[in-house]
């Protein structure tokens, strides 16, 4: 009996280039340009036109029309690779930003910016779409989020990524991963400085010493000025919220949204921690008393307790009420079905900041978190008889603005 002939596999230099350019689509600049020295098919592929619209489709961009082309065609390769580099620069900057508030001494603006950006995509512009995002009670009154136009980033037709706000031109570096400068473009000053995660710390220091130097900061203000028109006067500082929404394994993590005791909308920021403890942060309005990024609350048990539940347990969540608006006093007892309870601590000053005896500060107070069967949870503490329900900032990665 013969045996069967073996099977021929295909060679990477016998695919089509389509199939080459989605591959390179996949890989980071760096990693592209090192498998561009394996064989010259890819070596073709990493310099072709083609290449750049190949990742703009796969990064969710809609396809060009001949009215509004979405990329400047390149004239040469080299254009091409930079092409391919502003994109993927676009493509990093993509979700949810937290400020970090401004160094001591500098100046504060006025009024207090927002604490929370979002980068999304702007295909009809053919552009990366920045955000200031803020509680609102305009939408019905039940707290909706506010935008206010931030940086727009585009990409010239030499290849190079252009950003500008409120059309003055600035610079927005990366600082490692997770980490942007948004700064005034000085006169001859290079859009594309970036010092990558791993860089020396001479390297960092360095950078911000140029940047932020009594002699460099006189410089920048008097060609820049001071505030206005949309223009920045300091470099302004944002870290990435990483894991901005829930998952099923963490249903509890990501930037929510929610209506306090003194009828307040506030942001909060849930996260996990590497021992498997969860905690809670809220971002306060920066024009309050209390602004800042406050602890709310915390647990080192993520135990969910499961139904069917315990009449107490059940006792404890329907005597109490829901605030239902930011503008009025409206409440109501709304009984969701809970689909799982988790214990969770807190602090007395933070669910009582009027306390007079600052030594009842540290003791520790006990709560309940209830998860819904939407997806979407509430919290409460003993001694107090509301529940703070808290609805999702974004899905799927785009800004809910209700």
């Amino acid at each position: 009996m013969g045996s069967s002939p073996a099977a021929v596999g295909t060679a990477l230099e016998d695919l089509p280039e389509d199939a080459l350019l989605c591959i390179l689509a996949l890989l980071a600049p760096p990693d592209a340009a090192a498998a561009a020295c394996a064989c010259r098919r890819l070596a073709a592929a990493a310099s072709s036109p083609a290449l750049p619209p190949a990742l703009a489709l796969r990064l969710g961009l809609l396809p060009p029309s001949p009215a509004r082309p979405l990329l400047p065609a390149p004239p040469s390769p080299a254009a091409a690779r930079r092409l391919l580099r502003s994109l993927h620069r676009l493509r990093r900057l993509l979700g949810l930003w937290r400020r970090l508030p401004p160094s001591s001494g500098s100046p504060q603006p006025r009024p207090p910016a927002p604490s929370l950006a979002a980068f999304e995509w702007a295909p009809a512009r053919a552009a990366l779409a920045g955000s200031l995002l803020a509680p609102s009670a305009a939408r019905g009154g039940g707290g909706g989020v506010a935008r206010c136009p931030f940086v727009t980033l585009c990409i010239a037709d030499s290849g190079d990524t252009v950003a500008a706000l409120g059309g003055a031109p600035v610079c927005v570096n990366f600082v490692g991963s997770n980490h942007i400068v948004v700064e005034p473009a000085a006169a001859g000053e290079d859009d594309e400085i970036e010092v990558v995660s791993g860089s020396p710390p001479e390297e960092m220091y360095a950078h911000f010493a140029n940047r932020r130097s009594p002699g460099s900061g006189r410089r920048r203000r008097g060609k820049h000025g001071r505030r206005g028109g949309g223009g920045l006067m300091e470099a302004e500082h944002f870290v990435r919220i990483a894991d901005a929404e829930p998952t099923w394994a963490r249903p509890l993590q990501g930037l929510w949204k929610g209506i306090c005791e003194d009828r307040t909308l506030e942001f909060y920021l849930v996260a996990y921690d590497d021992i498997g403890g969860v905690t809670c942060r809220r971002f306060s309005d920066p024009r309050g008393q209390n602004s800042g990024y406050s602890p709310v609350f915390w647990t080192t048990d993520t135990t969910f307790l499961e139904p069917p539940f315990s009449e107490q347990e059940l006792e404890n969540y329907s005597s109490r009420y829901h605030i239902q608006g930011v503008t009025s006093n409206h409440a109501a007892v709304e009984n969701r079905v809970i689909s799982r309870i988790l214990c969770i601590n807190s602090s007395h000053d933070v669910v009582d900041p009027q306390l007079s005896n600052p030594l009842d500060d540290a003791r520790s107070v006990e709560g309940r978190i209830w998860l819904y069967e939407d997806g979407t949870f509430g919290f409460g503490f003993v001694g107090t008889n509301s529940v703070i329900d808290l609805r999702h900032v974004s899905s799927a990665g785009c800004v809910l603005d209700t």
